[in-house]
């Protein structure tokens, strides 16, 4: 698939860098979105609309396409409300409608409560009937009859999943015929002819979608996200089907982005094991790139430590894929630490990859300080935003690694390998004791470029004595505190302060630390899932129960924040007790103001660890929001269980 090879998204990202965000016209705002969208830059894409929309608050396809970014990130609720205001002000034309009903099914898909579940079903099938029939009655006038199947096939669609199987292939049908007579004027579109494709896998006729599945993927104007969404409906028709072969061949039938993170081993210090040496480099990169291409990788994440990860950044750049950088600490001391060990050219290699690099992570930027916590913190941010990139995209990730498949030291690839295999399918792996033995049967090893000699590095941070360790931070307080009398003081300090220890208590969360002040609470974990919890209890606990006489609504609706990351932990000579500080505590802090009443808004960290490692919570984006006082603006979402 020559459109999955050169990607542009570096490219998009630097021109939104550089978009004059004040003075630009509204149509340079959509634009830019609808580009992003193409390529599955969803949450940037969200970011560009909720931009313009602030210069241009009643520009009806910016709100359009900031909800449409937002369903296919995965955030549906959060875009049925934009769109559902979108309708109320009066706009009910059939794009809204159908967006509308894409987001319901989309809520339908994903709620484990049946009856919620038939609920957004028929709200879905609602929309996309008022937008159907409102295009039919539309007629010549505006083009419209070319424009029918959409509705029409997701009725059919609807039906479907519903089990209304009588009813779904009447519109699927329906739908064909249409396809049918747009195809004879122009092949060219690919939404046509993957309806098409559609109708007749929703109608039993497996070999003709699958053929015109085929023909749909092959054209010019198939853009990676559209393929993406194509195939995850398509997928989801064949669940249905008790013959499980044909969910195999429809699998098939498709091309992926090729999401990608990689581990591995570093280039060989003096003294250390032999794992690779530096003259292996270029059998290591052949085999680097024979797997990136039995994987049709397009969009790489990885760190960029001398040795493997390089090659790899290097080797995804050379495809024109993207590649998304993580480093665990400031970026002067991880050369110091991680790539200057390597000799010869590594410095200015690594200095390229951080300069082609789509985007650029820090998990902290502060230094290293001896702390090994942090690369293994680090792998599982990383490996996170793939899970978080491949769920917008409705693929499973890929992580490569080449490794001896012995254990190592903290943040090491076999931890990489363990944390991965928990989550998802077995890494592809590069054996390194296979590359010894195929290095020594040469007689004369291959040259890698620059000076092969390796530099032995003393590692900083011997003479720091601060504790400094990876936690996650909670911040709550309560809306509307200011209002509860002041006689009935000792009742709230029981409900708010006993009910928390409660919920500590039964849910046998362990937090660090504790403190509160008034309605305010903070929390350090080590455990995130048990902060994870303690919040989600919180947030209903709070704003399901009734406490008429300290609130008008009867609710004590909490402003939840978390964030994780490496702090400090010294002894707090005021508290009399150690406490904890630094930029990552600040930063928790300073998400709680802008929270909704009863929402838990964490960071992309805690969001990225929730995609890799904790599948019973769940998330939707709120956007690059400004932090309290002067922060700066940041990425945010709103935390939920899964299944809504």
């Amino acid at each position: 698939m020559s459109q999955l090879i050169k990607r542009s998204t570096v490219s998009l990202r630097r021109e939104w860098r550089l978009f004059d965000r004040d003075h630009a016209q509204s149509e340079s705002f959509l634009k830019l979105c609808e580009r992003m969208i193409e390529v599955g830059e969803f949450l940037l894409a969200h970011d560009v609309a909720r931009a313009g929309l602030k210069n241009y608050p009643n520009h009806k396809a910016l709100a359009q396409r900031a909800a449409h970014a937002l369903c296919k990130a995965g955030s549906p609720l959060i875009a049925t409300q934009i769109l559902e205001e979108l309708a109320a002000s009066g706009v009910n034309d059939v794009e809204t409608q159908s967006l509308l009903a894409s987001a319901y099914k989309d809520l339908c898909e994903n709620t484990t409560d049946n009856e919620k579940k038939q609920g957004y079903a028929d709200l879905a099938i609602a929309r996309y009937e008022q937008a159907y029939q409102r295009r039919k009655s539309l007629g010549a006038e505006e083009s419209a009859p070319d424009n029918l199947y959409y509705p029409c096939i997701n009725i059919a669609f609807m039906h479907f999943v519903c089990m209304n199987y009588e009813k779904a292939r009447e519109y699927a049908a329906i739908a064909s015929d249409m396809c049918f007579s747009i195809l004879e004027k122009d092949d060219s579109n690919y939404w046509v002819r993957a309806t098409q494709a559609e109708a007749f896998l929703l109608l039993g006729q497996i070999e003709e979608a699958l053929d015109a599945y085929a023909l749909a993927v092959e054209l010019p104007s198939a853009k990676p996200s559209y393929i993406a969404s194509t195939r995850k409906q398509a997928l989801q028709i064949c669940s249905l089907y008790e013959d499980e072969s044909i969910r195999q061949r429809i699998t098939n039938a498709f091309p992926t982005l090729g999401i990608v993170a990689c581990s591995g081993h570093l280039i060989d210090t003096p003294g250390k094991a032999r794992r690779f040496p530096q003259e292996a480099e270029l059998i290591v990169r052949a085999k680097i790139e024979e797997k990136l291409d039995f994987m049709g990788a397009t969009c790489g994440y990885s760190s960029a430590a001398c040795g493997t990860d390089i090659i790899f950044l290097e080797a995804m750049a050379d495809r024109g894929g993207e590649t998304h950088i993580f480093l665990p600490f400031d970026k002067e001391e991880f050369i110091h630490t991680s790539v200057v060990r390597g000799g010869g050219d590594w410095v200015a290699r690594f200095e390229k990859v951080l300069d082609d690099a789509t985007s650029v992570h820090y998990v902290t930027n502060e230094g290293y300080y001896g702390d090994d916590t942090l690369f293994s913190f680090c792998n599982d941010v990383m490996l996170g935003f793939s899970a978080m990139r491949s769920r917008g995209l409705d693929e499973t990730p890929n992580l490569l690694l080449f490794w001896d498949g012995k254990d190592g030291q903290e943040g090491g690839t076999a931890e990489v390998a363990k944390s991965w295999k928990e989550t998802f399918q077995e890494p592809m792996i590069i054996n390194a004791n296979e590359v010894l033995e195929l290095l020594d049967q040469i007689e004369e090893p291959p040259i890698p470029r620059g000076d092969t000699k390796p530099i032995f590095v003393k590692s900083f941070g011997d003479t720091v004595t601060a504790l400094r360790s990876v936690k996650t931070m909670l911040f709550a307080d309560v809306e509307a505190f200011t209002r509860v009398q002041e006689e009935l003081t000792p009742q709230f300090v029981e409900v708010f302060h006993g009910g928390v220890a409660k919920m500590i208590q039964e849910n046998n969360c362990k937090p660090e630390f504790v403190n509160s002040w008034g309605d305010s609470f903070f929390a350090v974990f080590d455990d995130l899932n048990d902060a994870l919890k303690l919040a989600m209890g919180m947030r209903d606990f709070f704003g399901n129960g009734k406490w008429p006489e300290l609130s008008e609504t009867g609710k004590l609706d909490v402003r939840i924040s978390m964030h994780a990351g490496p702090v400090y932990e010294e002894f707090d000579p005021l508290l009399k007790k150690r406490n904890f500080f630094g930029r990552h505590v600040n930063q928790a802090a300073r998400i709680e103001p802008i929270v909704l009443p009863g929402s838990v808004f964490v960071s992309e960290t805690v969001a990225a660890l929730i995609s890799y490692c904790y599948g019973d919570f769940d998330f939707e984006y709120a956007g690059n929001l400004e932090l309290a006082k002067d922060f700066g603006a940041y990425p945010v979402y709103i935390l939920q269980r899964k299944g809504y």
